[in-house]
């Protein structure tokens, strides 16, 4: 697909939907796997034009680009139709808009469909769009960059006029009254009816694929889609669907799937965790976490490890199995911001991260100090084999507002100097309030949560009640994200770096330090033909890269943009990857029923800075995100998601002022 249909596809993430009688979902087929419909949402759609937010939901549709790419793929987009972005979304999805693909990872090859409130007709002929020849009562025309563009009746159908794909069989469903549409399928159907009416917004997906009568998958499955997606909600689900309800400044989304699971049997506890913590918290989970299973998953890793060795003579001691027997599952983990008290460098504040853990009771805070002292002896006769490694003092004891704990000083892992580093200082701190472990990375940062359970200070309270819906006295899980002061901390932390350390700017900073090294696979095995100077494709390893973006029998012509040149294509897409341009793609040429395309194959890359310019776009644009679910039934489970739109430049608020260096005090109040 055409880079313009892609990032036009994008946008069209941002959801909206026509009433059920006026849907776009009867004009596709009924076993899509992924359908998106958006009605009178161009204000929500053009600040998505924004170049880092282009480029994240490029990715999510997956073709990640370049930030240099958004400008050329806004100039194709104007040689396509003659329009800027801005005025392309005014003019043909102010009014309905749908997004369709076979597939989750299916999303190059989507369509767009839209229904103009000007004549269409008129439109298509300003374009000068070639037509086609055509055996259909539907109109077929080719526009530049090998976009191809259907007048069905007052509907544009967009899609890639050199596919046999999804354009063509949407084509085809408008040509059959007959056949079966999305909008009758039971499976939409059926989850619509769970969402409240009327709604503004919708996203249907399927997270597992039809299958035909022989019991084939009709679509390719996503690995992990629930993940990918990011809803707990979805967790177990074949089909999910997501509704939004608009009220000015806030969206409301309701998720909806059909997983079948029972209620558990929890008491509420994870909304007041929540609840309780301080106003400025940055982000935060509370759900369920097995620790007797965390344990086990821990006893996979390799025999030699530090960690495994650790795990093999705390079984011995049973340490560990005394700490999670007094564990419940219900945990929260909060991330906030703090000064550090001992750092000597200006600096912004730094993000520290704690763990609050249901236990019960005094038994869970006497077996993780017996833990941490049992850690603490097997380091000591690790560090004699390890010249140079720190040495960590014994944990000594502190008074947080009036609850006894213990603070073990990480500082040392920082280097001979920390307090002349950003981080300043590393700690782990932990109390126990009530029934409650609270674990945390910074003291002040336990201190500020001890304030707030104790309601001296502010909460998260009334951001939870931003929600449509109520919190549930028994929710599975509880997410909060306060995006635009995340993306406020962020600014601070690059204008930091581009005075300090501007070489970790740069991508090829991060190249040589990703996990697993700089070695990257696609997960192809091919065959070569030395002649033709090609490569054949006979199979694609399961979740690979190339997974879902190559077919068996693909003819792989070249790489980066260059045709294979010698006889050596093995060797020459093996250089390829190893130099390719960008660390988070490659772009092939594939040979595909004698079409030549270019398909855009993502590769696994983290660059944190990347992700921390992304969250700042983000959190221009969306001030806080809740999440929470409800208690799952016999129609399965149910979720609200509620967005509050950033009106405002100015902070949602400051962060505190940096204390002043000072000596540590065993006494924290």
């Amino acid at each position: 697909m055409a880079h313009v249909l892609t990032v036009v596809s994008a946008l069209l993430c941002v959801l909206g939907t026509a009433r059920a009688d006026e849907t776009l979902a009867r004009n596709v087929p009924g076993d899509v796997g992924l359908f998106v419909e958006a009605r009178q949402a161009d204000d929500l759609l053009i600040p998505l034009t924004e170049p880092r937010l282009w480029l994240t939901l490029a990715e999510l549709a997956g073709q990640p680009g370049h930030l240099q790419e958004t400008a050329q793929w806004s100039r194709r987009i104007e040689q396509t139709i003659g329009m800027k972005p801005t005025d392309a979304i005014h003019t043909l999805f102010s009014q309905r808009v749908a997004f369709v693909a076979a597939g989750l990872r299916e999303t190059p090859d989507a369509v767009v469909l839209c229904r103009p409130d000007t004549d269409t007709r008129e439109l298509v002929r300003q374009w000068n769009a070639r037509p086609l020849p055509t055996a259909r009562r539907t109109s077929v025309y080719r526009l530049p960059n090998n976009i191809g563009v259907a007048l069905h009746k007052d509907l544009l159908i967009f899609g890639d006029g050199a596919s046999q794909g999804m354009f063509e069989e949407v084509l085809e469903h408008n040509e059959t009254t007959t056949a079966a549409s999305l909008a009758s399928h039971a499976d939409f159907r059926r989850l619509l009816g769970r969402v409240p009416p009327n709604p503004d917004g919708l996203l249907f997906a399927r997270l597992q694929p039809l299958r035909d009568a022989s019991g084939t998958p009709v679509r390719q499955p996503l690995p992990s889609a629930a993940a990918a997606l990011g809803l707990p909600i979805m967790r177990g689900s074949r089909n999910v669907l997501l509704a939004l309800h608009r009220d000015e400044h806030l969206l409301h989304f309701s998720a909806v799937g059909d997983a079948t699971r029972s209620a558990p049997p929890h008491d509420g506890t994870l909304g007041r965790l929540v609840a309780s913590l301080p106003e400025q918290t940055l982000l935060t989970w509370a759900g369920h976490v097995d620790y007797k299973q965390l344990k086990q998953a821990a006893s996979t890793l390799p025999e030699r490890s530090v960690f495994r060795i650790a795990l093999n003579l705390h079984e011995h001691a049973g340490t560990i199995d005394q700490l999670t027997a007094s564990l419940n599952s219900m945990t929260c983990i909060a991330i906030g911001a703090v000064f550090p008290q001992s750092r000597e460098v200006p600096a912004p504040p730094v993000p520290a991260v704690a763990i609050l853990i249901d236990t019960h009771g005094a038994a869970a805070a006497e077996a993780w100090s017996g833990l941490l002292d049992s850690t603490l002896a097997i380091y000591k006769l690790l560090a004699l084999k390890l010249p140079g490694a720190p040495r960590l003092p014994a944990p000594e004891h502190i008074l947080v507002a009036g609850l006894r704990g213990q603070r073990l000083d990480l500082s040392a892992t920082l280097g001979p100097e920390p307090q002349k580093t950003a981080l300043g200082e590393l700690e782990l701190s932990w109390v126990l309030d009530g029934e409650t472990l609270i674990i945390a990375t910074h003291t002040d940062w336990l201190r500020q949560i001890i304030a707030s359970r104790q309601e001296r200070k502010g909460s998260l309270a009334p951001v939870l009640e931003l929600g449509r819906r109520t919190l549930s006295s028994k929710p599975e899980t509880v997410f909060v994200a306060q995006t635009g002061p995340v993306a406020d901390l962020g600014n601070l932390w690059l204008r930091y770096f581009e005075q300090t350390a501007p070489h970790v700017l740069r991508e090829d900073w991060w190249r040589t330090r990703q996990p697993g090294g700089t070695h990257i696979r696609l997960g192809i095995q091919v065959t070569a033909d030395a002649e033709a100077r090609r490569l054949r494709v006979r199979s694609i390893t399961k979740d690979s890269p190339a997974d879902g973006f190559l077919q068996v029998d693909d003819v792989v012509l070249g790489c980066n943009r260059r045709r294979f040149a010698t006889s050596q294509p093995v060797l020459e897409i093996r250089r390829g990857l190893a130099a390719r341009p960008n660390a988070r793609w490659i772009d092939l040429y594939i040979e595909r029923d004698r079409v030549v395309h270019l398909r855009r194959i993502p590769l696994p890359f983290v660059d944190p800075v990347e992700i921390l310019q992304r969250v700042i776009a983000g959190g221009k644009l969306v001030q806080r995100v809740v999440y929470f679910d409800d208690v799952a039934d016999v129609t399965g489970p149910r979720g609200y998601l509620t967005l509050e739109m950033r009106t405002r430049e100015a902070p949602l608020f400051d962060f505190p002022l940096p204390a002043k260096p000072s000596t540590r005090a065993a006494t924290v109040d």
